[in-house]
């Protein structure tokens, strides 16, 4: 009778290793590219607001009326728990938050912006100089400044 021999034990742990080790590299890779495009998506939202709230800015100076600004001053917001919370970090200084605006969802439509904000954050908008901020951050940034 012949003998039939198979892969054996040492071929079949190889085998798993490798099947393993090529696992490994495509769940790298697809988390890789989930950061990459959560990455962009909030600063690509970013990048709208600030662009709209430019064009918002260069109208109310035409007009002469900074009360087309949209948003919630941040420093009348002192009810507001996700503000408080962002307060409390001291990403802005505190003579600074009377420039800030805080956008809400409604305020993101006003603006004919397709954009929400995430759950527990919202988007602020400095009009002097454009700076746009999430108030949860991102991978421990919290400016389009420092995520661009």
């Amino acid at each position: 009778m012949k003998s039939e021999k198979g892969l054996g034990i040492i071929g079949i742990i190889l085998i798993i290793i490798i099947i393993a080790g090529l696992i490994t590299g495509a769940v790298f890779i697809i988390n890789k590219n989930i950061d990459t495009e959560k990455n962009d998506l909030v600063r690509s939202n970013m990048l709208l607001i600030q662009g709209t709230c430019a064009k918002l800015k260069q109208e109310s100076i035409k007009a002469k009326n900074t009360d087309m600004y949209v948003g919630t001053k941040i420093s009348d917001m002192n009810e507001d728990e996700i503000i408080n919370n962002f307060k409390s970090l001291n990403i802005v200084p505190e003579d600074q938050y009377e420039k800030y605006y805080c956008l809400n969802n409604d305020n993101l439509k006003v603006l004919a912006l397709d954009i929400e904000n995430e759950e527990g954050s919202y988007y602020l908008i400095n009009y002097d100089d454009n700076e746009v901020i999430i108030t949860k951050g991102y991978q421990g940034k919290y400016k389009l400044s420092e995520i661009s």
